[in-house]
This record gives C-alpha cells, sequence and structure tokens, in this order.
C-alpha cells in the first residue's frame, strides 16, 4: 500500500523506495536531482532538513528533491493505488495564489520552534481605513425589509443529489449547506456598509509589526544553518524570533482558512543559493516586513487565532505546540470560514452583484497587465542605469581627460585654464556615471519592490473572483431545480442567503484592497519621484559648478 507524506514514511533496515509524484526540473548546479512523475527513487538520506531528501533514481544518478514530490511505496505490492493528486502549482505572474487542495503538503519537522530567543524592534505606524457610515451603492443592496441573516443548519436534501457530482469548490460547497465546523473561539467578522460598499469591520485595536535584527543561527553542530528575524508586535513590544519556514508555515494555514473570499499575499520566493549575503538577507527582511505589516492590516485575518499566536508565542515550548497544533486542527477553513461571517440584514441584488464581479474582474486583469509593464520597463531601465548610461557618461570623461592631456602640450599660460576646466568637467561626467550606476537602488529598485509586493496580492483575486462566480452560477443551477419542484422554496431562501454573503464577503475584500491600493501606490510614486528629482538636481548642480571653469575664459 502506498502511504503518502513524511508522517507515513516507515524507517526500515532496507532503503526506501518512494514514487515520484510530479515531475521535478532541480538545479543541478546545486545538488537537486530531476526526475518525471511515476520514477522510482531509492531514498538515500532523510536528514537533510527544511522538507529535502537525498535519493538516487534507477540510472544511478543522485540528488536532493523536495519530500512532498514522492509517496513511499510497499514495493511487494503489484499494483499499489495511486493517489489522484494534482500536479504541483505553477504560479506565473497574476495566477491565483494556490488553494490548499492544489498544494503538495508541507512536511515540518516541528523540533525547532520555542528556542529561546529575545531582542527588541521598532514598530510602525499605519491607517485603518475609513471609520463605515451606512451607504448602499453597490451590489444593488436594498434596504427593504432587512431581517436578520444567520446560517441555518439546513441543506439541500433532494436537490443535493443532483447538484453534488458538480461541486467543485469549498465556495459551492458552502452555498449548498455542506459545511459544517465547530467555530469554537472563532471570532466573528463583521461586515458592514460604508461610502464605497460593503467593508470589514475595522479592528477595534489596529497594530503593525516590525521585523528586525536578522541573525544567521544554527543546530545539529553547526549542520544547518538559517537566519531568523525578530517580530515585534506594536501592541505587546515583546519581540518572538521566527525562521522564514515559520512565515512559510503561517502563509499555508491562513491561505488554508482564508482563500475562499479573502487575500493572503504571497510570501517572497524561497532562496536556495546566497541565502547568507548580506544584501538579501537585508532584502529578504524588509520583503518580510512588507508582508506581515500587510497581514496586520487585515481587520479579520489580524484577529485570527492562529495570526496572534505566531506573533506573541515565545519562550514556553508547549504552548507554542500545543497553539500550532490547534491552528493546524481549525475546522473553521476554506467555505466554513464563511459560518462565522456575519453580513448586513440588507438584501443583495444578485444581478447587480454579477455585473459588479465583472467589473472587478475587469480591473484585476488590467492592473496586473499594467504592473506587469511597469516591472518590464523598470528592469529594462535598471540596465540602462547601471550600464549604458553609467558607460557613456565615463567615455565622455575619459575623451574629455585625453583632450585635457592633448592641451597640456601647449604650454603657454594663456591655455592652461583651459586645460584645467577640461579635466574638471572630465571628473563631473565621471561623477555622474557612477550617480547612474547608484541610483536605481533610490527610485526603480523601491518602486518595483512595491509593485512586485502587489503581484503576491493580485495573484489571489482571480480564485477569489472565480469563487464568487461559481457560487452565482450554482445559485442560477438550484433555481431552476426549483422551478422543476427538486428543491422547497426554503432550501432556495438558504442558498440565496449564503450566496448573499459570499458577495457582500468578496466586495468588502475587494474594497479592502482598494482603500489601501490608493495610499499604497500614491507613495511609491511620490517617494520615486522625490528620488528622481534630486538625482537630476544633484546633476544640474554638478554641471552648473562645473561650468563656472568656463566663465572667466568666455567674453560676456
Amino acid at each position: 500500500m502506498c502511504l503518502f507524506g513524511t508522517t507515513a514514511l516507515a524507517h526500515t533496515s532496507q532503503c526506501l523506495k518512494v514514487k515520484t509524484l510530479y515531475d521535478f526540473d532541480g538545479d543541478t548546479e546545486n545538488g537537486e536531482l530531476s526526475f518525471s512523475a511515476d520514477e522510482i527513487i531509492t531514498v538515500t538520506n532523510k536528514d537533510i532538513g527544511d522538507g529535502w531528501w537525498e535519493g538516487q533514481r534507477a540510472d544511478g544518478t543522485t540528488g536532493l528533491f523536495p519530500e512532498t514530490y514522492v509517496e513511499a511505496c510497499d514495493m511487494s505490492q503489484t499494483a499499489a493505488p495511486v493517489l489522484d493528486l494534482p500536479p504541483p502549482p505553477i504560479q506565473p505572474w497574476g495566477d491565483p495564489a494556490p488553494t490548499q487542495e492544489q498544494q503538495p503538503p508541507v512536511a515540518s519537522d516541528g523540533n525547532d520552534w520555542a528556542d529561546d530567543w529575545d531582542s527588541s524592534a521598532p514598530a510602525a505606524n499605519y491607517q485603518q481605513p475609513p471609520s463605515p457610515t451606512k451607504s448602499h451603492q453597490s451590489l444593488g443592496i436594498s434596504e427593504a425589509s432587512p431581517t436578520k441573516r444567520t446560517d441555518r443548519k439546513t441543506t439541500i436534501k433532494v436537490g443535493m443529489n443532483l447538484l453534488s457530482t458538480f461541486t467543485k469548490t469549498p465556495a459551492e460547497a458552502y452555498i449548498l449547506g455542506e459545511c459544517k465546523a465547530e467555530l469554537g473561539d472563532t471570532a466573528t467578522s463583521h461586515i458592514v456598509l460604508a461610502d464605497v460598499g460593503p467593508m470589514w469591520e475595522n479592528s477595534p485595536e489596529p497594530f503593525s509589526c516590525a521585523v528586525s535584527n536578522p541573525v544567521k543561527e544554527s543546530k545539529f553542530s553547526g549542520f544547518k544553518s538559517f537566519i531568523a528575524y525578530n517580530i515585534t508586535p506594536s501592541h505587546t513590544d515583546t519581540p518572538v524570533q521566527r525562521r522564514f519556514k515559520h512565515f512559510d508555515w503561517l502563509y499555508e494555514q491562513l491561505n488554508k482558512k482564508y482563500n475562499v473570499t479573502i487575500a493572503i499575499p504571497q510570501l517572497p520566493d524561497k532562496q536556495i543559493t546566497g541565502r547568507y549575503e548580506d544584501e538579501f538577507i537585508e532584502a529578504r527582511r524588509a520583503q518580510l516586513q512588507s508582508w506581515i505589516c500587510r497581514i496586520a492590516l487585515h481587520p479579520v485575518v489580524s484577529r485570527s487565532e492562529v495570526f496572534k499566536h505566531f506573533i506573541t508565542s515565545k519562550d514556553d515550548e508547549r504552548a507554542w505546540k500545543a497553539g500550532k497544533r490547534k491552528a493546524e486542527r481549525d475546522e473553521a477553513v476554506g467555505g466554513a470560514f464563511l459560518l462565522s461571517v456575519e453580513p448586513p440584514p440588507n438584501t443583495v441584488d444578485l444581478v447587480v452583484a454579477e455585473q459588479t464581479l465583472d467589473t472587478h474582474t475587469k480591473f484585476t486583469r488590467s492592473m496586473d497587465e499594467s504592473c506587469k509593464q511597469i516591472m518590464i520597463i523598470g528592469q529594462e531601465q535598471i540596465k540602462c542605469y547601471q550600464g549604458a548610461y553609467k558607460q557613456e557618461n565615463q567615455k565622455f570623461a575619459l575623451a574629455l581627460n585625453s583632450l585635457s592631456q592633448s592641451f597640456e602640450l601647449d604650454e603657454r599660460p594663456v591655455s592652461q585654464p583651459l586645460t584645467d576646466a577640461l579635466k574638471q568637467t572630465s571628473f563631473a561626467f565621471e561623477s555622474i556615471g557612477k550617480m547612474y550606476g547608484e541610483q536605481a537602488k533610490s527610485d526603480w529598485y523601491p518602486l518595483l519592490e512595491g509593485i512586485n509586493e502587489y503581484k503576491g496580492v493580485l495573484a489571489t483575486f482571480p480564485n477569489i473572483l472565480g469563487n464568487e462566480k461559481s457560487v452565482l452560477d450554482k445559485q442560477k443551477d438550484v433555481r431552476r431545480l426549483q422551478l422543476e419542484n427538486k428543491v422547497t422554496s426554503d432550501e432556495m431562501d438558504d442558498v440565496t442567503l449564503r450566496t448573499e454573503k459570499v458577495a457582500y464577503c468578496v466586495q468588502a475584500e475587494v474594497n479592502h484592497f482598494q482603500h489601501y491600493r490608493v495610499g499604497d501606490f500614491a507613495m511609491y510614486m511620490k517617494d520615486f519621484l522625490a528620488a528622481q528629482i534630486a538625482f537630476h538636481q544633484k546633476i544640474v548642480e554638478t554641471l552648473q559648478k562645473t561650468a563656472e571653469h568656463y566663465k572667466s575664459m568666455v567674453p560676456e
């Protein structure tokens, strides 16, 4: 029998045989093993760490590979059952963040979470969205006969038999009443009506998080090294220390819980080489700072138990592991999270909701494409700044210096001021070339880093908007069943109420995104233009100062 995942692997006296689940194009320069799906690999070392094993293919090739890309097989079975798993996710620009159902499970050794770490870090201040006021401008919200909207414990019985084979997503399962969960201490997430439409209710205790003081740590007597960062929430001012793998675990838990209707931005990509270079460590720290602050700014996600546990659990190893296991056992995930959402009592015109959805879809696609173009142009500009612009100015500087050396052959006193002025001009253009070479760090790098962060946010919206589209389509299917007398009026009403809740959640998430988008992009462009202005002013000042050397030689 084939068993999936690391927890199912048994230690035996003989070499472990595993079967590959997916294609893996390994980086041979880094000692990684490439293989195709359905190959048999002999595992030679499972103690590499960070989810990597070492193994050997049938052709004798050896190397490292991700343990989640394989399953252990009992080779004595003549026909081991093959699990019907999707291929590993590939995420080009703008693709949706992978859902829990789409991802191979991530293994965790669970043995290094509670080291006794301590330090301090500053906290930043962030502004919440404006306080909501009553408004009904979007989604076709009607004030007529508002009623308390709750999730009734009914499912479609007759209709479910007809629709169950087409139930593909957690969102669809939710509106058909299939989601059941013990909410326990899960906080209720309220949606209110603001001037811009539905919004998540602001957190009563907003806070931010600072990521600082990256330190290289090691374990297993130095065999394994990693970078640890201090995380300091502003409301506790007590730092905790986390590795990148801990951020990765948090992302997996948040994505599993909220991916139906809430955008969990993607983490920065993992790095295999150059992880301990100072420039990379600082860039990674800044990326994690932006990522965790965006999570802290979300009025729903920031109040989740798993996020609170991540930013506050510190010294007690038992408490940390208990909180970790509790998060991983959370039942209110995916479609079941919607059970904890309390929308406004007003009804929603689902026809208008569908039109609004179409508008949001067009907007995110257009923004995604525009950001992609800026990224491409920005990367080209950086190459020009550090290449052609720098080199051409320095070439001109060399030519001017050569000219000044030629003029030195004329030893008449009248020629000396011009020779000196040309030398100063040569120095000026050499300096300008260096300015171009360094300038991208002040303007293009920050701009592209911000837009790249939004790439991770935009990538989640196709999934979120697609969930709403599938829910609206499913509601129409149920409506047709009602017309055929296969679904009762009460069942139809329940489906409609749950569909409206999904529409409210998606609209609230879109409005949350739009609120911070305006502030973020205004800041990106303000800082970019300020850096450009300062850069060109410095060039102007350099040229003006150089021009002074020629004034005495030119008659008025």
